[in-house]
């Protein structure tokens, strides 16, 4: 399958005459966003990232116009009892109330023949399609992101690999083959150091980047889902919209996040946390139901399954760290390693076996056990760089031989 940048604002451009001029006016815009930092050309999220800046600045400048025009209609006499709800809707960060209040204050006076009410319509109909315009570039290009990961994560599988100097090192094995090659004196002065905490350190680095995006993917599927629910028209859904709005809040705030760690932190904070109190206290409540059964909707409607999105990106993970680790390791003779070379090292091989035959349990839990005793060393250690071992560990908690063959049953429906 092929991805090109951009098809999906093509794709939008075809569907009429008008939206080619629609996307002529907001690309008006574009020397109005921030130039500060440029835009990484090779980073999978730069059309997200570019459009989020793009709706930015389309929100900010149609909110200075809709509260100049409720400023227009609070001064009208024929206004007189509407004050609260104008001054309302100015003080609203909400788009669509603004918007819907001045349907509602011209509709009240109708006049088939009033030239600037028919442009306010017009204009406020332009709005609604351009920000739909946005929401539908911004939905395709998520989609088209998880497509190229799931593809990408699936050769991965289907080819699996293994590192030129594959084997375990024990003391036996050490032991044997220096004695072997009468090498024990010379090995005291020639091997190879390794601190674990600038392995930790510079693996991190590599990774954080990526790792953001595979976090910020998943959250922007999600904040695409509740704000399909928040703009819909759902009635039952009314009393909810101050929780509904708060969950959007939130999911921006972690979106909104740099460090990859702390992005991360926030999420499963958010997860283990709050949606198990918000359940405790919900859970008797029709309007949690409702809620439900919405979010259910919208991901039928989509074809998503969140649970799947969910395992490929821990798998994704684990593949973008030992990625990074095998070139960290010290490019010597692997016999001559220290202590923490050696496990470091056994850590990278006992991933890649266990990928070369997925549906063993017995070496999953060899990499699980040794990376959980990694992560144990340096708590006890005290290590600064411990948490990239923290993240590791944790994402692979949720990558086993059942979820493998979940992987792979998904993979064979996408080939």
């Amino acid at each position: 399958r092929q991805f090109h940048a951009g098809s999906s604002i093509h794709r939008l451009s075809q569907s009429s005459s008008l939206n080619k001029m629609w996307w002529l006016s907001f690309l008006c815009l574009i020397p109005f966003l921030p130039v500060d930092d440029a835009l990484d050309l090779s980073a999978k999220d730069f059309q997200l990232t570019f459009l989020r800046e793009l709706v930015d600045q389309v929100e900010q400048r149609a909110e200075l116009s809709l509260n100049d025009y409720l400023d227009q209609l609070e001064r009208s006499p024929r206004n007189a009892n509407y004050t609260e709800e104008l001054s309302g809707a100015r003080a609203t960060s909400k788009i669509q109330s603004k918007v819907t209040l001045v349907k509602q204050l011209l509709d009240l006076d109708h006049l088939d023949k009033d030239l600037e009410r028919t442009s306010v319509l017009r204009n406020l109909v332009f709005l609604n399609r351009l920000k739909s315009t946005l929401r539908a570039a911004q939905d395709t290009s998520t989609l088209e992101i998880r497509q190229m990961r799931l593809h990408h994560l699936c050769q991965q599988l289907d080819r699996p690999q293994a590192s030129p100097r594959s084997g375990l090192i024990n003391e036996q094995t050490v032991g044997a083959a220096l004695e072997q090659l009468n090498l024990t004196k010379r090995a005291e002065g020639n091997s190879t150091g390794l601190d674990l905490n600038e392995f930790g350190a510079q693996l991190y680095e590599r990774v954080k980047l990526s790792g953001a995006e595979i976090i910020n993917n998943y959250l922007q599927i999600l904040r695409s889902l509740l704000q399909d629910i928040i703009e819909g028209d759902h009635a039952e859904l009314a009393e909810s919209s101050g929780k509904l709005d708060h969950m959007l809040q939130e999911l921006d705030a972690m979106l909104a996040t740099q460090d990859f760690f702390e992005k991360r932190q926030k999420v499963y904070a958010y997860l283990e946390l709050h949606l198990s109190s918000d359940y405790e206290q919900m859970r008797d409540s029709p309007r949690t139901e409702q809620l439900t059964d919405h979010l259910l909707a919208q991901l039928k409607t989509k074809g998503l399954d969140l649970f799947v999105i969910f395992l490929f990106s821990n798998f994704e993970f684990l593949e973008l760290v030992h990625e990074h680790w095998e070139p960290l390791l010290p490019q010597t003779p692997s016999l001559l390693y220290d202590e923490t070379a050696r496990q470091l090292y056994d850590v990278q091989q006992l991933y890649e076996t266990f990928k070369l035959d997925t549906e063993c349990e017995a070496k999953y839990r060899a990499y699980s056990d040794a990376l959980r005793r990694l992560h144990e060393r340096t708590v006890d250690q005290g290590q600064r760089n411990r948490h990239i071992f923290e993240l590791l560990n944790n994402a692979a908690q949720s990558v086993g031989t059942v979820t493998f063959n979940m992987i792979k049953a998904k993979c064979q429906e996408l080939v």
